[in-house]
């Protein structure tokens, strides 16, 4: 108790030294949780929105599959599937003539089950404008970026020209947003039944999006499917395989260089320790005449870092979750418009904020030690001899 009181004394005495460590500690913690937070809210926004309009797990079989009725009912039996919808994928060209002049430009067409999209990939509610009609095969669906450069509305007419060279006119039925700009400015939706009669595939398609309720369980519905079926699939990790690894790699290179700031605060920490215990050696002489023991000198000067450190920590912690509140709550304008969102997404989970923590206790304990080890091994004379 008594090592407490003369800790906290030496504190105060060096009030200027004692903010500056603390407000060093402050802001590595903040810029580090800060930046994790965000981080993880733009990855996990980025996912979401390919896994919106992409499949979790698809279904290749051997380049056509047949009889898709009946294996999409099977595997819609699987635990965790959410739906099944039958698929032909394509390229092509629409051309359309507006208030803008002709707009003709190359896009991914994808022929889908309407019906079962709806189920499966909730695509109504990705309709901004418009409706989707499953029965009426001249309709179209398009990205809302796409509508907007068409300067386009619903029912007009657009012109598909496919891979074969031949020309359908279709209408544009609904709009859709994804949320991923890719997605919203090249994908052209149609009636499946419309897709296998422009590509003269008959009652055959390409592949089946398998969606599922927790995405994160592709790999175990893949390895089912495979298994039960013998049918070739990959999953939506395997398909977007470079992104998740450059993502991965972005956040690893980014926490290494944030975490420069909390080690330098932890070199503040030692710095004014080495400081204090140089101030100090006639005190450190005086105590240790008085009976203090080399562990009782130690322990003043380490609750000393521990203060400073742990109020650092505090401090920052609640300085970067007020920010990441802000930040979730109110739009940045500079920001979202670059990025193609409403607000900026924020996700970091107590773990994150524990490990944090834990890294930062463990440094400010290594940068208190050694000034605390060199005061409690100054023997009496020594200290006195100083005087």
């Amino acid at each position: 108790m008594l090592e407490f009181f003369i800790a906290k004394k030496h504190i105060f005495e060096k009030k200027r030294q004692s903010l500056i460590a603390a407000i060093g500690v402050a802001i590595g913690v903040t810029v580090l949780t800060v930046s994790i937070g965000i981080a993880n809210g733009l990855d996990k926004n980025m996912i979401n929105s390919i896994l919106s309009m992409t499949s979790h797990v698809l279904v290749l079989g051997r380049g056509e599959i047949r009889d898709y009725e009946n294996l999409s009912q099977k595997i819609e039996k699987i635990p965790d599937v959410k739906g099944v919808v039958p698929k032909i994928s394509t390229q092509g060209i629409i051309k359309y003539k507006g208030i803008f002049g002709d707009y003709v430009s190359g896009v991914k067409v994808e022929g889908l089950d309407l019906k079962a999209a709806e189920k499966a990939m909730d695509l109504n509610k990705k309709i901004v404008k418009g409706t989707i009609d499953p029965g009426n095969n001249k309709g179209m669906l398009i990205g809302n970026e796409l509508y907007k450069s068409l300067g386009a509305n619903i029912g007009d007419k657009i012109t598909l020209v496919s891979s074969e060279g031949k020309s359908y006119d279709l209408k544009i039925e609904g709009v859709f947003q994804s949320g991923y700009y890719d997605y919203d400015t090249s994908l052209v939706i149609i009636p499946l039944k419309t897709a296998q009669y422009i590509t003269y595939s008959g009652d055959k398609v390409n592949s089946l999006d398998v969606m599922l309720n927790n995405p994160y369980k592709a790999g175990d519905v893949s390895k089912i499917i495979y298994e039960k079926y013998g049918i070739f699939n990959r999953t939506w990790g395997d398909l977007n395989r470079n992104l998740l690894s450059a993502l991965s790699l972005e956040k690893t290179v980014m926490i290494l260089v944030f975490s420069l700031i909390v080690i330098i605060a932890g070199f503040v920490v030692w710095v004014i320790l080495n400081m204090l215990v140089r101030e100090k050696i006639k005190d450190i002489g005086i105590m240790r005449s008085m009976g203090f023991s080399n562990k009782s000198i130690m322990k003043i000067f380490l609750l000393q870092g521990i203060f400073l450190g742990g109020s650092g920590i505090i401090l920052g912690e609640a300085l970067s979750l007020g920010i990441l509140w802000y930040i979730k709550n109110y739009s940045i304008a500079e920001v979202t418009s670059i990025y193609y969102l409403t607000k900026v997404p924020v996700d970091i989970s107590i773990k994150e904020i524990g490990i944090i923590v834990l890294a930062n206790i463990i440094i400010i304990l290594l940068s208190s030690i050694f000034p605390a080890y060199r005061a409690g091994k100054m023997e009496t004379v020594e200290a006195l001899r100083h005087e």
